[in-house]
């Protein structure tokens, strides 16, 4: 099922984004950023009550992957502050960032244990919240932790970001060893480049590839673009492809 990030209208209050959404698509992912966080009463019922299908994405800034075990324990119970809101508002699945920096970093050995015992301390939370945790993984081999299917999420499901796998050369990886939980979709110049957030047909994405990746997700595909003419650009690629699929 496609679902739309609110991610398109950052300047809209959360209810507002969410009647946009539904004008589009029947499920949302809403970004917990600027007004669409969902933990007030209002943004829990703006999403309880919006009759889409729904995935949460977490802040950015939660700092699981400090080596601080002080620091690491308030990030863990950050999230499950959210969890308890996802599980009120109804929401299916909870998009968790592992680590990501813009300039260069050392991969460490401290961080990625932090990061693996930060997994494991919310794959331990699962049992008490009827919400599927996902980790997404980041772009660029010199950026993140996380940027391969190899690494260990510790039973966590995989919140496939296409668009940063493409940019880390490891979409191919992705697609032939992991299990796809849930599929953020938008594209961008390949390799080594920025984050562009595409429309998808407008980067080095193939349709070949899109199709992959939709028959692969086992739950929601997000279309991941800072506007709604992008969002509208991606539906009529999809629908391009849905209608390719049925000629063939």
């Amino acid at each position: 099922m496609i679902a739309i990030s609110t991610c398109a209208y950052p300047d809209l209050p959360l209810a507002a984004a969410l009647q946009r959404v539904a004008m589009l698509a029947t499920a949302v992912e809403v970004r917990c950023k600027g007004r669409h966080g969902i933990e007030t009463v209002a943004q829990n019922r703006a999403v309880a009550t919006c009759g889409l299908r729904c995935s949460v994405h977490a802040p950015e800034e939660i700092e699981i992957w400090s080596t601080d075990r002080h620091r690491r324990r308030a990030a863990v119970m950050a999230h499950e502050r959210l969890l308890e809101a996802c599980a009120v508002a109804g929401a299916e699945v909870y998009v968790v960032h592992p680590d990501f920096c813009e300039s260069p970093i050392v991969q460490r050995a401290d961080t990625r244990a932090a990061l693996q015992e930060s997994f494991a301390a919310l794959h331990a939370l699962e049992p008490s919240y009827p919400v599927r945790i996902t980790v997404e993984n980041m772009p660029g081999l010199a950026h993140s932790h996380f940027v391969t299917p190899e690494f260990d999420i510790a039973g966590l499901g995989l919140a496939l970001d296409a668009g940063h796998a493409q940019i880390s050369g490891t979409l191919e990886a992705f697609l032939a060893t992991a299990e796809i939980a849930h599929l953020h979709l938008h594209d961008n110049l390949g390799l080594g480049g920025s984050d562009l957030h595409l429309p998808l047909g407008r980067g080095r994405l193939t349709a070949g590839v899109v199709q992959r990746l939709l028959d692969g997700c086992q739950g929601l595909c997000v279309l991941e673009h800072a506007s709604e003419a992008r969002v509208r650009e991606s539906l009529g690629c999809l629908g391009g492809l849905q209608l390719r699929r049925e000629v063939a």
